[in-house]
């Protein structure tokens, strides 16, 4: 099981490797690893704080949580819906190359939002 600091590795590494990826046109690679940079950062915040993280319906719980804590839950919320929609884009392949562009734009935000919180919720 990985750690805090290993999540939080993943997923800085997943978001650089999402835009090369998206650069070479490798629109499900990219997607997938988009999807999966979020999805370690919300890990890494849930084991932090001891919330369940183990499966794909624990980590939306802990995203959704997180997403309600930030500056605007509206927009980082539907952000988050389209990490999803990366992430099923990598076996559907239903995505094109402008809105997997976007996507990899709104992770960059989206973990932007979150990281805002994260003290917040250390400080507690």
């Amino acid at each position: 099981m990985a750690t805090v600091a290993r999540h939080q590795t993943i997923s800085s590494e997943f978001l650089d490797q999402a835009q090369a990826e998206y650069d070479k046109g490798e629109m499900l690679q990219a997607s997938e690893k988009a999807w999966g940079a979020v999805a370690h950062y919300v890990k890494a915040v849930a084991r932090e704080q001891s919330w369940p993280n183990r499966s794909h319906s624990d980590v939306t719980k802990a995203a959704k949580r997180l997403v309600r804590m930030t500056s605007d839950p509206d927009s980082y919320g539907r952000m988050y819906q389209a990490m999803n929609a990366l992430h099923v884009n990598f076996y559907e392949e239903n995505l094109d190359s402008v809105e997997v562009e976007r996507s990899i734009r709104d992770a960059r935000s989206l973990l932007a939002a979150l990281s805002s919180v994260r003290p917040t919720l250390l400080a507690s």
